[in-house]
């Protein structure tokens, strides 16, 4: 018992240090820079005086490679505010900065947004905040905010309605993209170096990793049109022929555990391989697991048996091969098998047993 009230207690002390954290400062005359987010066409705000930001959802594009990336950003806390995450596509790190504004009958402003090495490219569904017009209470939005959509509900203070929506979202970059760092204090950039961000420092080994990626001994065993050690397989993944090229580090390894064992400090944090190497020839061709080498054609993951085969196999008897064990499960033929169950349903209802009922129930069980 007392171990349930200790529980509570501590549920007690982590809610009200949430309710005692204090809301992200708000910008009311903002540094006009970066790419500024602006709704269009608002329809209804209704027993909203203003509205800004609780959680902004992006989609960004990488501004080396151009591939998309997915990002949350919170408008409510200061530590949520900047996040940064690694480009699917070049494993680079990309960065982007919230700089919330309020929204009002007077301005369509939404926030403003610093990039590192990316672009907006999209606002995706996403949750704003209100202030009630009636008694000043703030009210999160219980419904996401999508284009040409109206989001209504209902003050937790004082239930008056409101209702907000707006036709477009307008993204303007003003300002293009910082290449790397940092925002400074003063609007500028800071060399990763001297910007104590953890994050930072990982993006500068990296580029250390990747202009020294030519000398490492395991890069000097892919010769095209020879072999790779033990046909690319390794401890890990022992049915696997390839290698694969992680662009983080600029280096191939059998598997994303290799990798991680290597020491580079993008593997912990979700770095994908970009490219693939083939087991038997060596070829480096964009990564696809499923498909054929493009140079040998060589088939670069294991066959797994017929009856499983992504769903292409067959489960005719007849036409099983003798190796796949599924054509003997259940004893020795599994048409024929006594060891095969069989259901007895039809002995016990339907018009055929029912007739056999009444048949014993004259002449008595045969």
């Amino acid at each position: 018992m007392g171990e349930d009230f200790g529980d509570s207690d501590e549920d007690e002390e982590e809610d009200e240090e949430e309710e005692g954290r204090e809301r992200m400062a708000v910008e009311t005359e903002p540094e006009h820079k970066g790419t500024c987010i602006s709704l269009d066409g608002i329809k209804s705000m209704q027993g909203c005086a203003t509205v800004q930001v609780e959680v902004l959802h992006l989609q960004l594009t990488c501004a080396d490679c151009s591939a998309s990336s997915r990002l949350y950003l919170s408008g409510a806390d200061a530590d949520g505010a900047d996040a940064k995450t690694w480009c699917e596509g070049c494993s680079g790190l990309i960065g982007v900065g919230l700089r919330p504004t309020l929204l009002h009958g007077a301005s369509s402003k939404l926030c403003y947004l610093d990039c590192v090495r990316c672009s907006v490219t999209d606002v995706l569904p996403s949750v704003l905040m209100s202030v009630c017009e009636g008694c000043d209470a703030a009210n999160v939005h219980k419904q996401e905010f999508i284009r040409n959509r109206l989001v209504s509900g209902a003050c937790h203070a004082c239930h008056a309605k409101y209702a907000f929506g707006a036709d477009s979202i307008r993204i303007e970059q003003i300002t293009p993209c910082e290449p790397g760092g940092v925002r400074g204090s003063g609007g500028g950039s800071k060399a990763s170096g001297d910007s104590g961000d953890p994050m930072d420092e990982i993006a500068e080994e990296l580029r250390w990793l990747r202009k020294k990626a030519k000398n490492d001994p395991r890069q000097q065993l892919i010769k095209l049109g020879s072999q790779l050690p033990q046909m690319g397989a390794c401890q890990h993944f022992k049915k696997s022929y390839k290698w694969y090229r992680f662009a983080c580090c600029g280096r191939a390894f059998p598997c994303p555990e290799c990798h991680a064992e290597s020491g580079c400090p993008a593997a912990a944090l979700g770095a994908h391989a970009s490219r693939m190497i083939c087991g038997k020839c060596s070829m480096e061709q964009s990564y696809n697991p499923a498909r054929p080498c493009e140079k040998c054609n060589f088939i670069m993951q294991a066959k797994g048996s017929s009856h499983w085969d992504g769903g292409d196999g067959t489960r005719n008897l007849a036409s099983m091969s003798t190796k796949d064990a599924k054509k003997f499960k259940g004893g020795l033929q599994q048409a024929n098998s006594k060891f095969k169950t069989s259901s007895g349903k039809a002995d016990r209802v339907g018009a055929k047993a029912k007739a056999k009922r009444e048949n014993e129930k004259k002449f008595g069980k045969s």
